[in-house]
């Protein structure tokens, strides 16, 4: 049973998704990426909300939140709109999963709001000055068909960022594209990415060895968007951290290998 609303986090409406809630479990906040949003977690959910509260959110400018120009969609303030929905949901303290720009998000949160953290997962995140994608910036000033924000650009967005295709069924891939297949769609996609900017969390990386939290982080073997390498730099820099490698799995790991996410996420909230 899900629990799906729109929670009131400032000038914006967000929506979440609500799994387990008020049963005592500890709460984990599954935070997503561009172009996806909350159904980047529909395979690994399941596994999650057996032993935990599950929220998982849309950001800002995706999935069936609220719209807004790019000043009030970058990550700070992306992790500010969700400390407000656990505010207004009464959670004190979660655990903390972020994928792509949720990674950054979760990075944000770590090092300006540690007393609102349990722990912390990166999975195939943003770090370092490691974004936004060239395929992401593109549909700032498209230059060609092939870059115009639009379903058809996310669509070739998620088929390039798995290893195996089939993961990524008719129904799953609407999920992702349904959102911004209107009228204002390509502009609401255009002002996504004209939100992001590398220094977001390029100016945490002398806070990152300070994180005192468990944290693992979590790589797809074959992602292509963002390699291996900046897993293993980031495990360099937090102290005590863990690092994975997901094998047989390009950038939308959770898509790709869903049971050795869940289980590699179980592993580390359990601990």
């Amino acid at each position: 049973m899900v629990d799906e609303r729109k929670i009131n986090v400032g000038k914006y409406n967000m929506n979440v998704r609500l799994f387990n809630q008020g049963d005592g479990k500890d709460v984990v906040v599954l935070n997503h990426g561009i172009p996806t949003n909350s159904h980047l977690w529909d395979y690994v959910i399941p596994y999650l909300k057996q032993n935990y509260t599950v929220l998982a959110v849309d950001m800002i400018g995706y999935g069936k939140s609220d719209r807004g120009p790019c000043e009030d969609l970058t990550l700070p303030k992306q992790s500010q709109y969700i400390l407000t929905a656990m505010d207004q949901l009464q959670i004190e303290k979660a655990h903390f999963i972020g994928h792509d720009l949720g990674g950054g998000v979760v990075q944000i949160i770590a090092v300006h709001h540690p007393e609102r953290m349990k722990s912390m997962i990166v999975i195939d995140g943003v770090t370092y000055a490691n974004w936004p994608l060239p395929i992401v910036e593109s549909i700032r000033y498209p230059t060609a068909e092939e870059f115009m924000p639009s379903p058809l650009f996310i669509e070739r967005m998620l088929r390039e960022g798995v290893y195996f295709p089939s993961m990524l069924t008719p129904g799953l891939l609407q999920k992702f594209t349904s959102p911004f297949n209107t009228p204002s769609g390509p502009e609401e996609l255009r002002q996504a990415s004209l939100a992001l900017n590398h220094h977001q969390t390029e100016d945490l990386v002398p806070y990152l060895p300070n994180i005192s939290k468990p944290v693992t982080l979590l790589w797809g073997q074959h992602d292509r968007f963002l390699v291996p390498y900046w897993g293993m730099i980031l495990h360099q820099t937090i102290p005590g951290s863990v690092f994975k490698i997901i094998p047989n799995a390009s950038h939308y790991s959770t898509i790709d290998q869903p049971t050795l996410a869940a289980a590699a996420f179980l592993e580390h909230l359990d601990a």
